[in-house]
């Protein structure tokens, strides 16, 4: 099972937690790291997390599917039953909603994601999407994990530069909310999707004097 990454920053105390997109087992890691915490966030725009919440009104037929997402579904089948959109986080939007909470979102807003995915991503990039997807799907990735398999696919995804850009500014973003919501909370948790967990607690260690 998933451990969390505990840092300190001033006086909150900062679990990390490095979840596995699409795996249904996931929900369970998110529950019993659960509970505890004065706050939580996770790494989904404020839109995102509202979707999540209003899934069972709205419903999930909608929620955008890329060649790539169905590669990488493919690929992480083996470890167990996939679901969209990702338990981990539907798991924890469901549990704080029980308890009168609500998620902090850490990732960039829909519209900011948007613009910087044009500043990173060259079109001749976006257009080699398909053929990322389908080198993807014949390439070997004998990981002994989930998470292996997760870093693996992110490894392969980041061959196109602008991709790999566009994910560390992800994690800059995610890494300074957390930084942010340390200033006036005691405890975090910090659900995150696993291919970004270790950059974000790079940066945190790094520009945010985390220990």
């Amino acid at each position: 099972m998933n451990s969390p990454l505990r840092l300190s920053i001033g006086n909150c105390t900062v679990d990390v937690l490095p979840v596995v997109n699409g795996l249904l087992s996931e929900a369970d890691v998110v529950r019993a790291n659960y509970p505890g915490h004065e706050a939580y966030g996770a790494s989904m725009s404020i839109e995102g997390l509202d979707a999540l919440a209003k899934r069972k009104e709205i419903g999930t037929d909608e929620v955008p599917v890329s060649e790539l997402d169905i590669v990488y579904a493919k690929k992480m089948s083996r470890f167990g039953e996939i679901q969209v959109p990702s338990p981990a986080f539907c798991e924890l939007v469901d549990l704080c909603r029980s308890d009168g909470k609500t998620v902090i979102p850490l990732d960039m807003s829909d519209y900011d994601y948007d613009t910087a995915y044009m500043q990173c991503v060259r079109v001749t990039e976006f257009t080699s999407e398909h053929r990322l997807a389908k080198n993807g799907m014949k390439k070997a990735m004998d990981a002994p994990d989930p998470h292996a398999l997760a870093a693996m696919w992110d490894d392969h995804i980041s061959s196109i530069r602008g991709y790999s850009k566009l994910s560390h500014r992800r994690e800059e973003h995610i890494a300074r909310e957390i930084a942010d919501t340390a200033n006036y909370r005691r405890s975090l948790l910090a659900v995150v999707e696993t291919e970004r967990a270790e950059g974000v607690v790079s940066l945190l260690r790094s520009d945010y004097g985390a220990k």
